[in-house]
């Protein structure tokens, strides 16, 4: 069973009978498995919210058909299945933080005689039980954010949809964030997030999906969209005819102690090199393969906007 799944998906905003429709979401077709971490990535503009917006059924598509566990998002009851935290974090700031988790507790069907432990738990998890009995109107944006992210967790929901939930958080709390999320893996639980931050989204999903102008351009893991991966030669030494054949290639050579690597940013340069080492009878140690960094794969799908 998939966890999120679109057929299709569009979404058009019109601008008055005289203007162009503004198309923010083009025939999107997306699988997320149960029980992964998925990124969802894109420049400003990209379409991720509204993608989001209509995955939980807050506005309606132009085109195409979205699903929640093979549900029809527009059914009500499938929403039980799922926990959200929103880019943009408006809470009650009349409560203390304690007494809005119970209130929200009580809006999610958390039975009376468990909302004390359920709140307790979760402020404790996300390092809240100082702040608890403080009005949350005097809480940082960081504890904002950890309070968000408590209520998205209240019902201990089977999906999670993230969107940016790291971006007022410190070093510490993006470090706390990822333990939470891989801890939630590790039950069985999905986490679909949206967020700028390339770095966290790297350390923690198993796939990701790339969006531009509303249409997808890749998705899988991060190995699969390594397109062009680079590897490395580690071998006992270069004779001098050898090095000077290197040189003339687009290949880069880097000796110590006694050992040379040779990194070949290309499949077509790796059998070249691989076929002159063996012409000149070099040994090679050991052969690793390169993966791009995610910021890599990122920078070489999305399309530059054009020159102002």
């Amino acid at each position: 069973m998939t966890a999120i799944r679109t057929e299709n998906l569009s979404k058009t905003y019109g601008h008055g009978w005289n203007r162009e429709a503004t198309p923010t979401v083009r025939m999107l077709n997306l699988e997320v498995k149960e029980g992964e971490i998925f990124g969802f990535l894109g420049p400003n503009g990209a379409g991720k919210t509204s993608t989001i917006h209509l995955l939980l059924n807050l506005i309606r598509p132009t085109s195409g058909t979205a699903y929640l566990f093979d549900r029809p998002v527009a059914e009500t009851e499938v929403h039980r299945r799922l926990g959200y935290l929103p880019e943009s974090i408006i809470l009650h700031d009349y409560y203390r933080g304690r007494g809005l988790l119970d209130f929200y507790a009580a809006l999610c069907g958390v039975p009376a005689d468990a909302r004390t432990a359920r709140v307790a738990e979760l402020l404790k998890l996300l390092n809240l039980e100082d702040a608890a009995g403080k009005v949350v109107a005097k809480y940082s944006k960081g504890m904002a954010q950890r309070l968000g992210f408590a209520q998205a967790m209240l019902h201990d929901p089977d999906l999670l949809i993230l969107d940016e939930p790291t971006a007022s958080l410190d070093p510490v709390g993006r470090k706390e964030f990822r333990d939470i999320l891989l801890g939630l893996k590790r039950r069985g639980k999905t986490v679909f997030i949206s967020s700028h931050i390339l770095s966290e989204v790297e350390s923690v999903c198993d796939r990701v999906a790339i969006l531009q102008n509303g249409e997808l351009k890749r998705v899988g893991t991060l190995p699969e969209l390594s397109s062009g991966r680079s590897t490395r030669f580690v071998v006992k030494g270069l004779p001098a005819p050898l090095m000077e054949a290197l040189a003339n290639t687009a290949a880069q050579v880097t000796l110590t102690q006694g050992q040379a690597t040779i990194r070949c940013p290309d499949e077509a340069l790796r059998q070249t090199v691989e076929q002159m080492l063996r012409q000149h009878g070099v040994e090679i140690l050991r052969t690793e393969a390169e993966t791009q960094s995610l910021e890599e794969i990122f920078f070489a799908t999305i399309t530059p906007p054009p020159k102002l």
